[in-house]
């Protein structure tokens, strides 16, 4: 295996702000060190895309939730993004950018989910989080200025853990009578927290240890890791699912989950693409302005995500 084109001095990029052993370190050090990439590596916000900040409650729980409208929609459907670090580092300031291209580039309103971070809030409180977001937003559209919006029109999306979230968020709004989904496009989904609580491969920007850290963060009872919720391939029901895009990197230890999740699709009916995206590390959207190949991913994502949205395209748009 290679490295496609600016990986490699991705990964070093990344390596000088975020050495390898930085799970060891005190967990508000680890924020303030992952939080600061947003200048190690900057990416403006397009230009025309509004963002605006708003909590919601759904189920006697509030969550925070930040709004981007881009300047022109495309339809009557909207996008929910989860951010990935391991449940532990990671705030809605650190995937700003991201989730605005989202937006600048699908068309779509989308919705960042905050949620409280372990180890203080372990599982399933983030999980709860955003399924108290996906509702508290969807059930109160019009209060949130979001006319035009298609409740039964969301794609919910994510990487890494964030991925792990959005996976898990479908399956919860299937088993408890909760919203329609439109669709799913993940990217280096985590399915398997038991292959972790003992340590595992290292990867590029993904170490067996740094695993480790952040399944013992989420699931501090060993017995957790083992739920459907949290590791859904080893025990979760695949049937009545949305739509999804799958993306799996060659060079990341989380391939094999993307590569199984999409085969349990597969085999109870549910469409699925799958996408191995060569020479590309652990969630690389953040490479997406220094590597070419990169950048053509994240465009190949960001149209997938439009197209699985497509069948609401036209309603309500402005």
């Amino acid at each position: 295996m290679a490295y496609a084109d600016g990986i490699e001095k991705f990964v070093e990029t990344v390596d000088g702000a975020l050495p390898p052993d930085f799970y060891t370190y005190p967990v508000e050090r680890q924020r303030a060190l992952y939080d600061a990439l947003t200048e190690v590596l900057p990416i403006p916000v397009p230009e025309g895309v509004g963002h605006r900040d708003a909590t919601v409650t759904h189920g006697g729980r509030t969550a925070r939730i930040r709004i981007y409208e881009p300047a022109r929609r495309a339809g009557g459907a909207v996008l929910f993004y989860i951010r990935g670090g391991g449940f532990v580092i990671g705030s809605l300031h650190s995937h700003h950018s991201l989730v605005a291209e989202l937006a600048d580039r699908t068309g779509l309103v989308a919705i960042a989910l905050d949620f409280g971070m372990a180890p203080e809030n372990p599982y399933p409180g983030p999980l709860e989080d955003c399924y108290a977001g996906l509702c508290g937003t969807l059930a109160d559209l019009p209060a949130l200025g979001l006319d035009g919006i298609d409740p039964e029109a969301a794609v919910l999306c994510g990487e890494s853990s964030g991925a792990n979230m959005a996976v898990v968020l479908s399956m919860m709004a299937r088993d408890r009578g909760g919203p329609r989904l439109r669709g799913q496009a993940v990217i280096s989904p985590v399915l398997d927290f038991t292959r972790w609580r003992h340590g595992g491969e290292d990867a590029p920007l993904l170490s067996g240890g740094e695993m480790e850290f952040y399944t013992a963060c989420y699931c501090p009872e060993p017995e957790q890791a083992e739920n459907p919720y949290v590791s859904p391939l080893l025990t979760g029901e695949f049937h009545d699912l949305p739509p999804a895009y799958v993306v799996g990197c060659e060079m990341d230890s989380l391939r094999v989950d993307a590569e199984k999740y999409t085969a349990r699709l597969e085999q109870n009916g549910t469409p699925v693409t799958y996408v191995m995206e060569e020479g590309m590390v652990h969630a690389p959207v953040r490479a997406r302005r220094i590597s070419e190949p990169a950048g053509e991913f994240f465009a190949r994502y960001c149209d997938a995500v439009a197209a699985l949205a497509g069948k609401a395209a036209g309603r309500g748009g402005r």
